[in-house]
């Protein structure tokens, strides 16, 4: 017996080596540098790719506004959860630069939905005038499932001071970055945890929800739209299971008919 268990063990650590090998050359044929990180940090993961502050008119360089904002980020991110079995843990990931959604072809998703990641970041900062700049941010969540489009570029006019503290102070404190991690985070723990996470999904995307709508303003686009469509519509379907799915007890099933009916047509 103890042999088949150690020939088992072999087996499952030779299978973590291989995949991780897989995506590390899907990564490579995409041109995208791989995160190593991913493999060995447990729990739901956000990565923090290159964001390029163009520091020549800063004064310090990139690398230092990004260790900066890492740690302003993770501060903020991994304390936002009284419960560490569900919390977020930043990843930084060097020289990681993505183009768009084509860097992310089904092997590489689904190395990532596989290691928890529910949100990667990255993007660039332009000088739009004397003072004065424009950040364009852009946000990948895995997955979203039925909603066909889960890559956001959004573009910033921060009303701040030009010093570089001050540009990476403002980002780490960016209410949309943690909303889209809370609307990834509900679906995975959804799929995973089934009725035991309905009460935790539903405060997170109603959270979420409130702060899209405000992020994306009277006229959102039709892709805000639709995240926004289907954000609301995913939370419905958490109390309507949570009225009907026997193993549910919460607070969510106290909800009246009447209630759910009329915010859930």
């Amino acid at each position: 017996m103890r042999r088949t268990l150690t020939s088992r063990s072999n087996i499952w650590g030779l299978s973590v080596i291989v995949c991780s090998a897989l995506l590390r050359c899907a990564a490579s044929a995409q041109g995208l540098q791989p995160c190593d990180e991913v493999n060995s940090v447990p729990g739901y993961k956000i990565l923090l790719d290159e964001i390029k502050f163009n520091a020549g008119n800063l004064a310090r360089s990139d690398q230092e506004l990004m260790d900066l904002l890492k740690f302003q980020l993770r501060n903020r991110l991994e304390t936002l959860d009284s419960d560490p079995g569900i919390r977020y843990h930043l990843i930084r990931c060097p020289g990681r630069m993505p183009d768009g959604q084509a860097s992310f072809p089904a092997l590489i998703t689904e190395g990532l939905v596989k290691r928890d990641v529910v949100l990667e970041i990255w993007g660039e900062v332009f000088a739009d005038s004397p003072g004065r700049r424009k950040v364009f941010i852009n946000y990948a969540l895995f997955p979203l499932g039925s909603t066909p489009n889960s890559f956001f570029l959004r573009q910033y006019d921060p009303k701040i001071g030009a010093s570089p503290d001050e540009l990476v102070g403002w980002l780490a404190k960016l209410n949309e970055l943690g909303a889209y991690a809370l609307v990834a985070r509900a679906v995975r723990m959804l799929s995973y945890n089934g009725s035991r996470s309905f009460d935790q999904a539903n405060t997170d995307l109603s959270t979420a929800l409130v702060s899209l709508q405000s992020a994306f303003g009277v006229i959102p686009t039709a892709s805000e739209r639709e995240l926004l469509r289907y954000i609301s519509n995913r939370r419905c379907e958490v109390m309507r299971d949570a009225h009907t799915d026997p193993a549910y007890n919460g607070p969510l099933r106290l909800i009246p008919e009447t209630v759910l009916k009329g915010g859930c047509p």
